[in-house]
């Protein structure tokens, strides 16, 4: 990129100053940097945790292992959980050598998206409870215990919910104005992801934003 202003006269012709070429990558990594922590997706996902159990008798008697349920009944429980998603890039790590350029062109990449449970809740009144008349209903202790398996199961589906999906595409949507600005056009930038784990040549999904 380069700046070139016209200044003074002599008679009717204007003495061109001297060209400045300036380097953009630094501003633009700094630029970038400054996000920190760039939120991208937000998801709200609703899932109703289930449990179903039998009272069963397991051990060894006489040396022969024994697996037996007994006629006591069975207990079932549903519980509502509500839980929010939040998609964001880390660019704690961000360094001139995520940026390629070549001439008018540019190429950003970008770090790959973690994805963190900010919230849940529970709705207590909406829980709902089946227990047989010889058995005991479920404890605090154990209804938490299934709460907790519930959001560790919401965590578990993030890959199939199409949160990092979403979550990279607004952040090249975000990042794509902040090197226009930079004098570059927009159907000159492309941006990739690093895939985890890996070199930069790992990259597992791309935008071009002349697409």
């Amino acid at each position: 990129m380069c700046l070139c202003t016209l200044t003074g006269c002599k008679g009717d012709r204007q003495q061109p100053q001297e060209v400045a070429h300036i380097d953009t990558i630094p501003m633009m990594v700094q630029q970038i940097q400054e996000c920190s922590k760039l939120y991208t997706a937000e998801y709200k996902v609703h899932k109703i945790v289930t449990h179903s159990d039998k009272q069963q008798i397991r051990g060894n008697i006489l040396g022969k292992k024994i697996d037996l349920t007994l006629p006591t009944g069975d207990r079932k429980v549903a519980i509502p959980l509500d839980a929010t998603l939040k998609a964001y890039i880390d660019f704690s790590e961000f360094r001139e050598e995520n940026i390629h350029r070549d001439g008018d062109k540019i190429e950003v990449v970008l770090p790959q998206p973690h994805v963190v449970l900010t919230s849940t809740s529970i709705n207590h009144e909406g829980i709902r409870q089946q227990v047989s008349l010889l058995r005991s209903n479920f404890s605090d202790e154990e209804l938490s215990s299934y709460e907790q398996q519930g959001r560790q199961a919401i965590i578990d589906d993030v890959p199939r919910l199409g949160i990092l999906q979403t979550a990279r595409r607004s952040a090249a949507t975000q990042i794509i104005p902040v090197i226009t600005m930079m004098g570059f056009k927009q159907e000159d930038i492309i941006i990739t992801f690093i895939e985890p784990g890996k070199e930069k040549g790992g990259i597992t999904w791309i935008m071009d934003s002349r697409n």
